[in-house]
């Protein structure tokens, strides 16, 4: 019986994403999988030889442009030809100040859209970090960021604009976010090594690459597609004095293996296979090809059809026409999927802590007896009153009685999801421009943990473009 509500939740949490609106490029199913390669001595940067290596097909590749330079348009056309989309790390190495809306960007952009692909620019990632030389003025970053991606919606309707984060400092990540109608996908780069900083006095063999990504996935996840730009697990260690095999097994598996059904709106997510060791640039080898248990493993992680090999190139964000994959297996069929919940809001719901301290979710029985005892009315829907007349945007909000703790809402409007949220305030901006004009029934719907709807509250109204609301 367990099981059963295992495959229902993700049946639903499958269809749930399925009808959410899409982000440029972004698959309605799946992850697409990508790589970076040109560093990797073993196949001299060579993609086709890495897919032969791994056995798979992969969706992108991504190098590294500093600003200033070249649109590099050689590399593009390389990756088109192996059938995979550009994935452009575009760094303003000498500051933000560089960065004004004149010819070299235009050009750079109108270049960006003569390669006619698709193509995600990760421009100024890592900005939280103190390492990058456009870190600490989150101010003149959001208007610096504000500006490429307009140029690059005028000139470039082909780019989708990456906003990325590295995993840590977390303070300051969201001082960053240039908002949501600047950003396209919004990516963390995350790294698995035994030691930061390749220092014996910070070990980092304990931490989790699951919960490395659950801080800007729980920020972001329920608006924007998520992608794991960098990510690679170290399997020799300077600090450490020798192989970490073991280690990069582990913490490679429980990533790869947890993206299905625990973090599914990751969308894509990128090896960095670089042996960064040999060439002197850092202390950690990555190097896919460098130890065969390492490559083998990476090749059965990938080999699942959640795994996608293709972005499509027409349409531009349209899924593939071929029939969807069946829905994954979960891992760890004991676990309940559902949306993605910080420890703090799992004790507000009243989660009960299991052995060794793991948050575990309230049993179906348990959650139905819960919430049976609370009275109905626990649920409003806010911002509009049946029979409105709309014109204009309107702010749904879901306002909860104090003593209800599930606080996963989803919001529809006419059964299509537009949009899921686990943080307060439960607001909904809608916007009926792009509606044609008639009756429409707006939902809010309150969902417990366990999958179990608490609470719906509809409202219906009419839109008429040009009327008063």
């Amino acid at each position: 019986m367990r099981y059963l509500w295992v495959v229902l939740g993700l049946l639903w949490w499958t269809a749930e994403v399925q009808a959410a609106p899409r982000a440029k490029f972004e698959p309605g199913w799946g992850c697409y999988i990508g790589a970076y390669v040109e560093k990797d001595r073993n196949i001299d940067g060579d993609m086709r030889r890495f897919e032969r290596v791994v056995g798979k097909k992969h969706a992108s590749y991504f190098t590294y442009v500093g600003y200033g330079q070249p649109f590099p348009r050689t590399w593009v056309e390389e990756v088109k030809a192996v059938g995979a989309v550009p994935h452009l790390a575009w760094e303003p190495n000498e500051g933000l100040e560089v960065i004004r809306d004149d010819a070299y960007l235009r050009g750079w952009a109108r270049e960006a859209r003569a390669a006619a692909c698709p193509i995600f620019l990760r421009f100024a990632s890592e900005m939280n970090g103190a390492w990058m030389a456009y870190h600490g003025n989150p101010a003149l970053y959001i208007e610096k960021w504000r500006l490429v991606h307009e140029v690059m919606e005028e000139e470039a309707p082909n780019v989708a604009m990456v906003w990325c984060p590295f995993a840590f400092p977390r303070r300051n990540i969201p001082d960053y976010y240039p908002g949501d109608e600047y950003v396209d996908w919004v990516g963390v780069n995350i790294y698995s090594v035994y030691y930061h900083n390749a220092d014996r006095r910070q070990p980092a063999h304990r931490e989790d690459p699951r919960e490395l990504l659950r801080y800007v996935y729980d920020l972001y996840a329920d608006r924007k597609p998520i992608m794991i730009a960098e990510y690679a697990a170290t399997h020799y260690c300077r600090a450490y004095g020798g192989p970490t095999v073991g280690f990069a097994l582990e913490k490679m598996t429980l990533l790869y293996r947890s993206l299905p059904t625990e973090f599914p709106r990751v969308k894509m997510i990128n090896w960095f296979n670089w042996n960064t060791l040999a060439d002197g640039a850092a202390d950690n080898n990555y190097c896919l090809t460098d130890d065969q248990r390492i490559c083998q493993r990476y090749s059965e992680l990938i080999r699942s059809d959640y795994f996608l090999s293709t972005v499509p190139a027409e349409g531009w964000g349209t899924p593939p026409s071929e029939k969807r994959p069946p829905v994954p297996t979960p891992s760890r069929p004991e676990r309940m999927p559902g949306p993605p919940i910080s420890p703090r809001v799992r004790r507000e719901i009243g989660e009960k802590q299991g052995a060794r301290g793991h948050w575990q979710p309230l049993s179906g029985v348990e959650a139905r007896a819960r919430w049976s005892a609370l009275p109905r009315g626990t649920v409003a829907l806010r911002g509009i009153e049946n029979g409105d007349l709309v014109s204009g945007p309107v702010t749904l909000r879901v306002q909860l009685a104090s003593d209800v703790r599930a606080k996963y809402v989803v919001f529809r409007v006419n059964n299509r999801l537009c949009r899921m949220t686990n943080r307060a305030p439960y607001l909904y901006l809608w916007n009926p421009a792009p509606w044609p004009e008639g009756e429409y029934r707006l939902q809010a719907v309150v969902y417990t943990t366990s999958g179990d709807v608490l609470q719906t509250e509809t409202v219906r109204v009419t839109v008429r473009h040009g009327a008063g609301t």
